[in-house]
């Protein structure tokens, strides 16, 4: 079983060699470096060096815009819309909203444009983050591709008619992106996470013949969930990457963990070694300490983060 952790990262290379070199004891497969929009311009350390020093230990390195287009993922603060403002979503009655629209090409091309970046960095894989339906999405873009493909005006569609829109949205726009990738940067894999709360999309996602690796994230570690009912949902998503050649990951929660839960964090991870994905991620490196996501208590939780990770070695 593969096994890889997510890693906010650092513009000096010294300490990223040092966190690298941990990983590499760790026997890590994957490193997927969450690199966000302002690195591209003002800490492009962040996005070479982690590459670089994983390339030399054997890892591989996968990027990840983390919050970008304030859309997808944490992080969120997106360079890009600053000087963009034709790229924000836009309410039903014209007011702007804080998210960009991935229907929008302006932010579609930009997108592209940084996995150019990242492809010429030495990346080796690309992961969509986490795409969703975008609901209350009215630009001029969202309003063009429903009447293109509908013939009628999104503002007067019911709400069963803008819940299959957008879920078609969700799976052009992942298709779009692993099209663009395989064309101009055949090297890499593409990646994507689907919620299960986006379970209806798996099947559509799967289908995509340029996506290599589909995935979903049970984070359930706050959560009351007997671990047991992850089963079925790893079981479902497995089946669908099976039949369609797919690789099948899953990711284990290791952020925002509270104090006194972090024993579930082994628990789930457990559960997702039974099942045996090809493989297991854990989100973040070291609890994404430092961060406004950090686990309450980082170093407990990633004590047991750790655990996951040779059991997954074991298995």
């Amino acid at each position: 079983m593969r096994t890889g952790v997510s890693y906010i990262g650092c513009p000096n290379p010294c300490h990223v060699r040092s966190d690298i070199k941990e990983m590499a004891a760790l026997d890590l497969d994957d490193l997927f470096v969450a690199i966000q929009e302002v690195d591209f311009l003002h800490f492009p350390g962040k996005i070479r060096y982690p590459a670089e020093i994983a390339r030399e230990w054997g890892i591989r390195p996968i990027a990840i815009f983390w919050g970008a287009l304030n859309l997808f993922g944490g992080g969120r603060s997106s360079q890009f819309l600053l000087d963009q403002p034709a790229g924000h979503q836009v309410e039903r009655d014209g007011a702007y909203r804080s998210e960009g629209c991935y229907v929008n090409p302006l932010c579609v091309d930009r997108i592209k444009q940084m996995i150019d970046v990242v492809a010429g960095a030495g990346y080796l894989g690309y992961f969509i983050d986490e795409p969703t339906p975008m609901p209350d999405c009215f630009c001029l873009s969202c309003r063009t591709r429903y009447a293109e493909w509908y013939g009628k005006d999104l503002a007067f569609a019911s709400q069963e008619e803008n819940d299959v829109f957008r879920r078609r949205c969700v799976v052009e726009y992942v298709k779009m992106i692993a099209d663009y990738c395989k064309a101009a940067h055949p090297q890499i894999e593409t990646m994507t996470c689907l919620m299960p709360i986006d379970q209806a999309l798996w099947e559509p996602v799967a289908d995509i013949a340029t996506l290599d690796n589909l995935g979903t994230d049970i984070y359930w570690v706050n959560e009351p969930n007997d671990v047991e009912e992850m089963t079925p949902i790893i079981r479902d998503l497995g089946a669908i990457c099976k039949s369609r050649g797919k690789v099948h990951h899953e990711w284990l929660q290791c952020w925002i963990v509270k104090k006194g839960l972090e024993h579930r964090i082994l628990e789930q991870g457990k559960i997702l070694i039974r099942e045996q994905p090809d493989s297991l991620y854990i989100w973040a490196w070291k609890g994404q300490v430092g961060t406004a996501e950090s686990c309450e208590d980082p170093e407990t939780a990633w004590k047991y983060a750790c655990e996951v990770l040779s059991l997954a070695k074991e298995a």
